[in-house]
């Protein structure tokens, strides 16, 4: 049953995983798909567009250029004067002569631009003169025969006419499509009309304009069109509708304001942007197949299922090992709190990681530990008790036997004149008694005094006259409130670490003050200094509340950071010690105590 129970809870876990990773991965494919389709279809729109626009533009320079060059012929001289000529001396031969000075004018701006097929100049007395690539004999033209001929009277408003596609003809079996570029030529300066110029540009300069060797796949899938706003097909890049006068699509779509939507032509749906050029007044447009875009977000659509199904799978994966690797731990710690249940105490978790079952097993060891440590507390209670018992009677005999003995000492050395035996036993035993007293309690810094001039003694007697030893403390002060034992071993500090060296010469001052609502106290030796490296190290002890390192190399640093550490813990972080010291300059460590007058505790007895 418990079996069948922990494959239902991994089946439960496994289901539920799945279940909400897979709704989480078909949620972000439908998202992802349905963004993808639409930048898809906005980036070909933009791009479409971008190539409008360049394909438009390129056109206008090139007509820009063909007026550029209408000028140029216009303003030559020999054709000024030629076209005068012409209709001042009408003599054959002079006529003859007009005619090879005008062709061999035209032919030099004929011959070095390949995408020009013909050049022509009409007279108003319906006469033609022209040079053209396609060859043949000479063949008549009639000026009213020109389909632009009836719109001459419009053509002083404007620079230019340009005409859609046509087919020329010049002899022979040369046939070429052609964008007619027609303007007057009027007499130089009194603008009087002396005829009109033709330039037919040969079709398929167009379609240079589109040859791109980095060709992309919109480009090629595009169609490309040139279109007039009546209807007229400038140019197509497939070279089937160009001439046509029908085209087969709304026109209305050049007239909105609208340049980029979808469009039904020849049965099929389409993309398209258009763009009007304000030089020519004629239409660029690209037509992209909607086929093309609903290729691409299949190719899309199968990706999102392959990775779609990867993700399921691996999901699946994931889930069944992460459902095992819960239930895993869960089935184990099952089985050994069975086996505690039944008294053996030493089944233990095997700890990995800090996750939940971690520390649940952290807990669990924890626990059995706990269980194990109080039975056997229980069994040794008794045997506690009574060592606990015979200590504290240790700990009450020892302290009074030592004191005892050391007065006797004392007795002895005055009975039989050993008066500095004696002094140093009275010294040691007051420094013994002091030191055993509550070290918790504040105390008169009279009292704390006291005691270092017992130390001092002893240290008088060992030392000799190596150093002097004063105390500069205000009367009113010597009731102020101090820790026991926070003065007297930054005196034995400044004797062992400062003047240890010193064998003459050397000196210990202490001074006491108050600073506002501060107690300042001030150890001072003269002896060698500490070290910048050192002093930085002691520094950092000193501003910190944390227990000192166990070890120390010279004892300095533990006992002035223990010192500090009992200030701050007992009065704040406003107070404690602090170090100045320079090599070969001596020291001064000050204590810094709120200033309180000392008030003896209730029940606080002495030794």
């Amino acid at each position: 049953m418990k079996r069948w129970n922990d494959y239902l809870l991994k089946s439960k876990m496994f289901i539920v995983f799945s279940a909400v990773s897979l709704f989480t991965v078909m949620l972000t494919c439908i998202i992802f798909y349905y963004k993808n389709v639409s930048d898809i279809k906005n980036q070909t729109l933009s791009l479409s567009d971008t190539i409008t626009r360049q394909f438009s533009r390129t056109f206008e320079l090139y007509i820009q250029d063909m007026e550029k060059l209408s000028v140029s012929i216009i303003g030559d001289p020999i054709i000024q004067q030629s076209l005068i000529d012409h209709y001042g001396i009408p003599e054959p031969v002079t006529q003859n002569e007009i005619e090879l000075m005008i062709n061999k004018r035209l032919f030099t701006h004929l011959q070095p631009r390949p995408q020009l097929q013909s050049i022509y100049i009409f007279t108003t007395d319906d006469i033609a003169y022209f040079v053209s690539k396609a060859g043949g004999p000479k063949v008549s033209f009639n000026l009213l025969d020109e389909s632009w001929y009836e719109k001459r009277l419009e053509m002083p408003g404007i620079k230019f006419l340009l005409q859609p596609v046509t087919t020329e003809s010049t002899g022979g079996d040369r046939e070429a499509q052609v964008i007619s570029f027609v303007r007057n030529i009027n007499r130089i300066p009194y603008r009087d009309v002396l005829g009109y110029m033709k330039i037919n540009i040969n079709v398929d300069v167009i379609k240079d304009m589109l040859v791109n060797s980095d060709i992309n796949d919109v480009e090629r899938n595009m169609r490309a069109f040139i279109i007039t706003d009546e209807g007229s097909v400038v140019y197509d890049d497939r070279n089937e509708l160009t001439g046509s006068e029908d085209p087969g699509i709304d026109l209305s779509i050049f007239k909105g304001n609208r340049q980029s939507n979808e469009v039904v032509w020849n049965g099929e749906s389409y993309l398209y942007t258009t763009s009007k050029s304000s030089y020519t007044k004629w239409n660029t447009l690209i037509l992209i197949p909607n086929e093309f875009l609903l290729s691409k977000q299949k190719r899309s659509a199968y990706i999102l299922m392959l990775v779609g199904l990867f993700a399921m799978g691996l999901i699946a994966f994931v889930s069944y090992a992460l459902s095992y690797q819960i239930t895993l731990p869960l089935h184990n710690l099952m089985k050994k709190m069975a086996r505690v249940e039944q008294g053996d105490l030493k089944q233990r978790m095997e700890v990995a990681g800090n996750n939940e079952i971690g520390r649940l097993s952290r807990i669990y060891n924890s626990m059995l530990d706990s269980i194990t440590r109080l039975i056997s507390e229980v069994y040794a209670s008794k045997l506690a008790e009574k060592n606990a018992q015979l200590s504290a009677l240790q700990a009450q005999i020892n302290p009074h036997f030592l004191y005892n003995t050391l007065n006797i000492m004392k007795s002895i050395s005055r009975v039989r004149g050993i008066e500095e035996v004696a002094e140093m036993a009275e010294s040691l035993a007051e420094l013994f008694k002091y030191s055993m007293k509550n070290l918790q309690h504040p105390i008169p810094l009279r009292d704390e005094m006291d005691h270092i001039w017992n130390y001092m003694n002893i240290q008088q007697h060992r030392f000799g006259s190596r150093f002097e030893f004063s105390m500069n403390i205000p009367e009113p002060l010597e009731d102020a409130s101090v820790l026991k034992l926070t003065v007297q071993p930054l005196i034995e500090n400044a004797i062992v670490h400062g003047l240890g060296k010193v064998k003459s010469g050397g000196r210990i001052d202490i001074v006491v003050r108050r600073l506002g609502g501060d107690l300042i106290i001030e150890v001072t030796d003269n002896g060698c200094g500490i070290e910048e490296e050192r002093l930085h190290m002691l520094r950092r002890r000193l501003g910190s509340i944390q227990a000192a390192d166990a070890y120390d190399e010279e004892g300095l640093g533990i006992g002035l950071s223990n010192i500090a550490q009992r200030i701050k813990l007992f009065h704040g972080v406003n107070y404690g010690a602090e170090l100045i010291s320079a090599p070969g300059l001596g020291t001064t460590v000050r204590l810094t105590f709120p200033y309180e007058l000392f008030v003896k505790v209730k029940g606080e007895a002495g030794l």
